[in-house]
């Protein structure tokens, strides 16, 4: 990869700034605060973005780098990579928008992983490099290189780490006890006690105690619940049942009703039946009292004085007399006198009978009528109630065949007093079962927050087991690259890192092994002495030469080399071997930032094309 041009418009304290860079080494010269910090930092945030995290910091690198005094907190980069694919990025960051473009022009951005909630920088795409490698593998800068006896050790120790790891922060060693120390306090095992995966299991054991012991309530609960769907079932059949013989004990009322209104109707038409009765008796009898007025009776003592009345006239009819003249008139005067009376009550009788037989006879008319009426009356109410009670079984749904035999059944009311007795003996049953479901009701919400807590601590514990296996599989893994690297990527590296410190020290040191806790170099003598014995200068190109060797070893693309301030303690015997390395055994594009012109004048010296740009 090369660096072709950077066009700053505003990022920290630089501002409408254009650099354009070669392909070999490049200078950028200017003094302290300068900003070539900052331009470091702005094309590491061209290629992966700037955080918005403060990760620690007072505040994080976006509010850092904003600009001092425009606007404009965007920019440019342009390069092309090993495959000769040419790019030309440019990024607002105050907008958080990135465009992508080819040499022709043409947006690529849609191609690539840009969305703001992607956490795969387009940068890593195109090279497979992230951004921790990028740093740890193309930026060397002046803090890192800075050896003085006070952190010499700390230095060495750094130099082990980039001979084993690859990477001078990261110590195997170091490592593998960190997790180690991280697995057992964080973690656990199952020899510890005490731990957090130790309580959890004692939890869990408690917790599973418990909720065997409550489950036993749950099963109550069920059973209870059981039993009252059951009582229920049956409260909704006896229910039912009722709520028929109900309806069938109101049509029974009504068909009673109804036969009452007969059995009264019936009962006035007997009574109309007696009275017509007593009426023709009473007529046959005015009629027996009128034959008799019709047949004249006559006194035995009115028919004695007739006889001699006649015998009188036969015999005045031979003897003509005053004195048998005045008999005469004595008797004819009493028989006269009776058959007057006679007669007179006679007439007074007949009229009397004759009037009470019209008016039975009336009576006994109207009687008939109106026990006509009834009768009629009472045929149509016969009627009447057939369909009435027909329309109440239909209208509630009830199909009785013999109706009159059941509604006019008393068992009606026994049923219904023995349905409304189970209801309320099942009633009581249910009022039990409620009391017995409540009082198991704080077991069950007990029950409930075991289980619940049970699920939190199984989680917890299956955190802390993947949290064991992560750990686990990251010391074998661990274990295994480092393995990887000691038998196929450390001799190789050893070479290489032999090779380099051969020409950067002028044929001094031409030998290097790679130890697991130190590295040794061959001496002029042959033999082998630890770093850790060698003078500060000597550890500087070493370091050096790591780095360079690292670079080479772990990474596909051929990345640029940042060198900020990193030959500030070199004298000039050790930059002259280093620069003229860089020049002809390091095919990587070269920045160097310096705040002095020492690089250059070797340069010159060496007559070493470069590329200078001034802050």
């Amino acid at each position: 990869m090369k660096i072709e041009k950077i066009q700053i418009n505003g990022f920290g304290k630089l501002e409408n700034k254009e650099i354009e860079l070669t392909d070999g080494i490049n200078i950028i010269l200017g003094r302290n605060e300068s900003g070539k910090s900052t331009l470091l930092k702005f094309i590491n945030s061209m290629l992966y973005g700037i955080s918005k995290n403060k990760r620690g910091k007072i505040i994080s690198d976006q509010e850092k780098y904003k600009p001092w005094n425009t606007e404009q907190y965007s920019g440019k980069i342009k390069y092309k990579l090993d495959d000769k694919k040419e790019y030309e990025i440019y990024r607002d960051f105050k907008n958080r928008e990135l465009k992508i473009f080819n040499n022709f022009g043409d947006d690529l951005t849609p191609l690539f992983n840009v969305e703001k909630n992607k956490e795969i920088p387009f940068f890593y795409e195109q090279t497979k490099i992230d951004e921790d490698l990028f740093l740890n593998s193309t930026e060397i800068v002046q803090n890192e290189i800075k050896i003085d006896k006070i952190n010499q050790n700390l230095i060495i120790q750094k130099l082990s780490n980039l001979a084993s790891t690859g990477n001078d922060n990261t110590s195997y060693k170091k490592t593998m006890d960190k997790l180690n120390k991280k697995q057992l306090e964080e973690i656990g095992t199952d020899r510890s006690q005490d731990r957090p995966i130790n309580k959890i299991i004692n939890k869990l054991n408690k917790l599973k105690n418990e909720k065997n012991e409550l489950e036993k309530y749950e099963d109550e609960k069920y059973e209870i619940e059981n039993k009252n769907n059951l009582i229920k079932n049956n409260l909704n059949e006896l229910n039912n049942n009722l709520e028929f013989l109900n309806k069938l004990n109101k049509i029974k009322n009504i068909y009673l009703e109804e036969k009452n209104k007969i059995k009264i109707n019936k009962e006035i038409i007997e009574e109309y039946n007696k009275k017509i009765n007593n009426l023709e008796n009473e007529k046959n009898k005015i009629n027996n009292l009128k034959n008799k007025f019709k047949k004249i009776k006559i006194n035995k003592y009115i028919f004695i004085e007739l006889i001699l009345l006649i015998i009188f006239i036969l015999i005045n009819l031979k003897i003509k007399n005053n004195l048998f003249y005045l008999l005469f008139i004595f008797l004819l005067v009493p028989i006269v006198i009776y058959f007057y009376k006679k007669n007179k009550l006679n007439n007074k009788y007949k009229k009397e009978i004759i009037f009470n037989l019209e008016k039975i006879k009336n009576e006994i008319n109207l009687l008939n009528e109106n026990k006509k009426e009834k009768i009629n009356e009472l045929n149509n109410l016969e009627k009447e109630i057939e369909n009435k009670i027909k329309n109440e079984l239909i209208k509630n749904n009830i199909n009785l065949i013999n109706y009159e035999k059941i509604i006019s059944n008393n068992e009606i009311e026994e049923k219904i007093n023995l349905i409304k007795k189970e209801i309320n003996e099942n009633e009581l049953e249910k009022h039990k079962l409620n009391l017995d479901k409540e009082n198991i009701f704080p077991k069950i919400d007990k029950l409930a927050n075991v289980e619940e807590e049970l699920e939190y601590s199984l989680e917890e514990y299956n955190e802390l087991k993947n949290n064991s296996e992560i750990i686990n599989i990251a010391k074998e893994y661990l274990e295994k690259a480092y393995k990887e690297m000691k038998e196929n990527v450390t001799p190789r590296f050893s070479e290489e890192l032999s090779n380099t410190i051969l020409k950067i020290s002028n044929g001094k040191y031409n030998n290097i092994k790679v130890l697991d806790n130190d590295i040794m170099v061959e001496v002029e003598s042959g033999n082998y002495v630890s770093v850790s014995l060698l003078s500060v200068g000597t550890i500087d190109q070493l370091y050096f030469a790591l780095r360079m060797a690292i670079l080479k070893e772990i990474t596909q693309e051929s990345l640029p080399i940042f060198l900020d301030e990193s030959f500030v303690f070199f004298d000039k015997s050790r930059l002259v071997n280093t620069l003229e390395y860089l020049k002809d055994d390091c095919d990587n594009q070269i920045i160097i930032f310096s705040c002095t012109e020492r690089e250059i004048e070797i340069l010159q010296e060496l007559d070493i094309e470069y590329n200078l740009i001034r802050m």
